[in-house]
């Protein structure tokens, strides 16, 4: 898969909708496939969450609990995906799909970001699943990732992809606190030898988003959801991951 769109000014400049262009203004759900429809019409990128049905399919959403999104009080774990594909998104039709479908319906000439998501620890298996899902995938796509396991299986088993590391400084508790400190992640970026970063707007600039200046490594930032913070992605960053502000 080509990489240069990373850095192509055909490109430029680059910008994804958070989970797909979600909430009041357009009334559609997060992840869902009308939400990245809707970013195909706006004629920007997306970003995606994936993590594991029961019987390892990559499904994109953001959390392992379905109650938020759905009313439902249970595990994404605890159903195939078959079974998933059957419930409905809260208030929509739309329902819980594997990346392969939603990849199948959007329009590839559009850059992707598919964060794949640690949390059901299960580095290999999930990042088999998304690589099963996205390796005949003829648009610009990244995988990115918190879990420098999930980055190290795609450097080893699939290096045609691109691939960043997913970071912040500000420690919320969920993830080691190794994984938010500044240093740490300059040493990862360097060993996992990724294509980018994806870095939290709160704490730009930093010692990181200085680094990738001084490397050409493209920035990403997330989540973009005020002028100001547009405007800092704009001084520091090759591109937001950003939500629709509330006047627009």
């Amino acid at each position: 898969m080509n990489k240069k769109w990373l850095t192509d000014p055909s490109y430029a400049p680059l910008a994804f909708a958070h989970r797909g262009l979600h909430g009041p203004v357009t009334g559609h759900v997060e992840n869902s496939l009308s939400a990245f429809l809707a970013a195909n019409d706006a004629n920007v990128g997306i970003e995606l969450d994936v993590l594991l049905s029961k019987d390892n399919q990559a499904m994109v959403i953001h959390e392992m609990n379905l109650h938020r999104l759905t009313g439902l009080d249970a595990d994404i774990g605890d159903f195939t995906a078959e079974e998933l594909m059957q419930i409905n998104l809260s208030g929509v039709q739309d329902v819980i799909l594997p990346l392969s479908h939603v990849l199948a319906a959007i329009e590839p000439k559009f850059p992707l970001l598919v964060e794949i998501k640690g949390d059901q620890l299960k580095p290999q298996v999930i990042a088999t699943a998304s690589h099963q899902a996205l390796k005949d995938y003829k648009g610009p796509v990244a995988i990115m990732s918190f879990y420098p396991d999930i980055i190290t299986w795609f450097k080893d088993h699939a290096p045609d992809i691109a691939r960043g590391l997913v970071a912040t400084s500000r420690n919320d508790g969920d993830l080691p606190a190794s994984y938010f400190s500044e240093d740490g992640q300059i040493k990862n970026a360097k060993n996992l030898d990724v294509d980018f970063i994806a870095y939290d707007i709160r704490t730009l600039p930093n010692k990181v988003s200085a680094y990738c200046r001084e490397k050409s490594l493209p920035l990403f930032t997330w989540t973009v959801r005020t002028q100001a913070e547009q405007d800092r992605a704009r001084q520091y960053t090759n591109g937001p991951i950003f939500e629709i502000l509330p006047d627009d």
